[in-house]
């Protein structure tokens, strides 16, 4: 019985040691794991420092960069302006296009405001559209698209020219090359440069554009001095070289019609008189008759 319980004696004291062992080897563990912890940290921070300071440098180096940069363009005289090219112009001048942009030589080359030099351009009637833009270091370009005078309109002692959209360009006491367009119905009030004809006038401009370009494909354009429009369905070709004044109808099988008046133009050559054009081509023939001299 004896040796019986000196056994149990000692299992029970062999479980404290294990038990107190085994504590003891939690806390290395747990005091390493809070350490190696703290080291981690640590070194997270050192990593983030060390990537704080490269972030830090190069901003610092583009910031002074620019502002030197900046310098150069505000304070430099490399980018003044030296040269302003103009491009697509034929009725206005070069200077007269410098001068509606505003911009000036010797100006800084960044410092133009395009926006605003474009809007002064097309103030000017001629001018359709405009782009601007920079060759550097110092060159300015302007680039235009005019409006071209086709046609004129004709009252009292002036001429006023009108583009094939119907815009008037211009009013002038001077006629030029153009074909005179007669028997418009905008009102005389409303004749100013920048405006455009009345919606009804700009109907029959359709008609004179297709007239126009029939003859000219027919080569007869260029004898045609004037139109008259007050009739929609009867143009009147006035052919003042020719001598010759011609009905050209509806404006329908222009081509046809433009052949047949070419070759009237051909036989009838040095007589004065009328083309009646504006029949039905399909069951009667377009003749001429002569003026009789009294």
């Amino acid at each position: 019985m004896e040796d019986d319980e000196i056994i149990i004696v000692n299992k029970t004291t062999s479980n404290k040691v294990q038990k107190k062992k085994s504590k003891k080897i939690k806390a290395v563990k747990i005091a390493a794991s809070k350490n190696s912890k703290k080291k981690d940290k640590d070194e997270i921070r050192a990593i983030n420092a060390v990537n704080s300071t490269k972030k830090k440098f190069p901003i610092f180096i583009i910031i002074f960069l620019i502002l030197i940069l900046m310098g150069l363009i505000l304070f430099s005289d490399i980018f003044n302006i030296k040269n302003i090219e103009v491009v697509g112009n034929s009725n206005l001048s070069n200077d007269t296009i410098i001068s509606l942009s505003g911009i000036e030589k010797e100006r800084n080359i960044f410092m133009i405001n395009k926006k605003k030099s474009k809007e002064k351009i097309k103030e000017e009637t001629y001018i359709e559209k405009v782009k601007i833009h920079s060759k550097f270091p110092s060159t300015v370009v302007i680039e235009v698209v005019e409006r071209h005078p086709k046609f004129m309109l004709q009252f009292a002692d002036s001429f006023v020219y009108i583009n094939s959209q119907g815009y008037m360009l211009e009013v002038s006491n001077n006629s030029i090359e153009v074909p005179i367009i007669i028997g418009f119905v905008t009102d005389l009030s409303n004749i100013h440069a920048g405006n455009r004809l009345d919606l009804e006038d700009l109907k029959k401009m359709e008609k004179i554009i297709k007239v126009f370009e029939v003859a000219k494909s027919n080569e007869i354009a260029n004898l045609i001095t004037k139109i008259d429009i007050s009739d929609e369905n009867n143009f009147t070709l006035l052919l003042e070289g020719e001598g010759k004044k011609a009905y050209l109808g509806e404006c329908t099988e222009l081509n046809t019609r433009m052949l047949l008046l070419k070759k009237i133009l051909e036989l009838e050559k040095g007589k004065s008189g009328e083309v009646f054009l504006n029949v039905d081509l399909n069951n009667d023939d377009v003749y001429f008759r002569e003026s009789v001299n009294v």
